[in-house]
């Protein structure tokens, strides 16, 4: 007896999902019918394209999206038909741009940025240029702790450190792969990754942002726009907002936040990290990027940059040019 089972019949999610390239509006809108919440979309150009590839995993769902611009609202009704509140989406920005609006607060999404929503509240996307994401849909009802975490984070842009970059990686494997590990077990890692990748946002969150007091928002604001002197120290945002050194020391410690010294150097780190994944900036080099933040020492930042992220400059900068490709 042969009990060998056919290679279809042993993997049969392994073979590339079929892809759907269309300039027809009602034909995207039929087929995004299993792959996308109900939504009404409105094209922003006279020449409307897009390309759909989308599969369910284990216990989520998952699309890779290119369009050219479009409006996307997620009516009250529509809304409402979800399952329930706690269904979200997590979609990574690979090209483009976008604004999304959600109960009262309005972001931009640019490559290399994230953002997790709820489904079972009303939303506008509106996409600008070449848009690109890949959008992963779950529902966390029989995991809580995943929940708070995503509650936590929804509505905002979050920059992807390198969990996020792995995550994404391991999802995009599955709209490609024809053999492979099981499903199930991808899809784990690849939610373990996210999720870490949102438990650290949400714990520097408890050091440098949101900025409640006026005071330190005004210092963040300095900060940003001297961001290129390397010069910068705590006694300049104490004469900036007109306060003693001691009065700066304890503004910061009333409301959580770093030191002063230590606060200038995350924001350094965070807007180099952001320009290494800022497409338009993919010919400085590493040095220049550095320099132009305020570090004087191209090997000290390479050094701290890696203590931060857990990954050097050079290494963000080539996973990034993969995932693009």
């Amino acid at each position: 007896m042969n009990n060998a089972t056919p290679a279809s019949a042993a993997r049969p999610d392994r073979a590339p999902p079929p892809a759907l390239t269309t300039t027809n509006l009602e034909c995207f809108l039929q087929a995004s019918e299993a792959h996308l919440p109900p939504l009404e979309v409105a094209p922003q150009s006279p020449l409307f394209h897009a390309r759909l590839r989308g599969r369910g995993l284990h216990r989520s769902h998952l699309v890779k999206l290119a369009s050219s611009p479009v409006r996307v609202t997620r009516t009250p009704r529509l809304a409402g038909l979800s399952g329930g509140d706690h269904t979200f989406k997590l979609v990574w920005q690979l090209h483009g741009e976008a604004t999304m609006e959600q109960g009262g607060r309005s972001i931009r999404l640019s490559p290399g940025k994230m953002t997790v929503y709820r489904l079972s509240t009303p939303y506008r996307l509106q996409t600008f240029g070449d848009y690109r994401a890949l959008m992963l849909s779950i529902d966390l009802a029989e995991v809580p702790e995943w929940r708070r975490l995503a509650e936590g984070c929804q509505g905002q842009a979050l920059a992807w450190d390198a969990g996020a970059h792995a995550a994404l990686a391991v999802l995009r494997s599955q709209l490609t792969w024809q053999s492979g590990p099981p499903v199930a077990q991808v899809e784990d890692a690849a939610l373990e990754l996210v999720f870490g990748s949102l438990w650290r946002h949400q714990r520097q969150q408890l050091h440098c942002a949101p900025l409640s007091s006026e005071r330190i928002t005004r210092a963040r604001r300095v900060i940003l726009q001297r961001i290129a002197d390397p010069t910068l120290a705590p006694e300049d945002l104490a004469s900036a907002l007109n306060v003693s050194m001691r009065g700066l020391y304890d503004e910061f410690r009333r409301h959580g936040t770093l030191p002063p010294a230590a606060f200038i150097r995350e924001l350094r780190l965070e807007q180099c990290y952001l320009a290494l994944l800022d497409t338009t900036q993919r010919r400085c080099s590493i040095t220049h990027i550095a320099l132009a933040h305020g570090f004087v020492d191209s090997a000290h930042f390479a050094k701290v940059f890696r203590e931060r992220y857990g990954v050097s400059p050079g290494e963000l900068r080539k996973r990034d040019a993969c995932v693009q490709h």
